[in-house]
């Protein structure tokens, strides 16, 4: 298995993409530290992801830029699906979703043992159809 940290995220993505939450186990270390949408553990993490596979189904993340230096690997992310199931209290709507996010994982040894995931959740939101839309001049 490649430890480099680039396949190691590359990994990860792909780890996503499948939507296997157990393959998590073999890519994250069990101490993983998660900071703001990632969850504090890797149990949160995956409920986190779980989440958005949950809402999304079809949801395909599309690494754009990922950029390696030292252990961290910070990656610009497109993700894209169809909001199929409840989200945030809003039920499925069949509407197709196209919105970004930011990673910073740090690896170690092959295995990621810190992250942090930032989303455009107000772009999501938005084309769930669950903020109100601006009133009309």
């Amino acid at each position: 298995m490649n430890t480099d940290p680039r396949s190691v995220a590359k990994r990860f993505y792909g780890i996503m993409n499948d939507w296997a939450p157990e393959k998590l186990e073999e890519i994250c270390a069990d101490d993983v530290r998660g900071h703001a949408g990632a969850g504090a553990d890797l149990a949160q993490l995956k409920q986190s992801i779980a989440s958005f596979f949950d809402a999304f189904p079809d949801l395909e993340a599309k690494p754009r830029h990922l950029v390696c230096e030292g252990d961290l690997v910070s990656t610009w992310v497109t993700y894209e699906g169809t909001h199929q199931g409840e989200f945030a209290g809003v039920p499925g709507s069949g509407r197709p979703v196209r919105f970004a996010a930011w990673d910073l994982l740090r690896v170690k040894d092959g295995r990621i043992i810190e992250i942090t995931q930032y989303c455009d959740v107000f772009t999501l939101m938005n084309q769930i159809g669950a903020l109100p839309t601006a009133a009309p001049a």
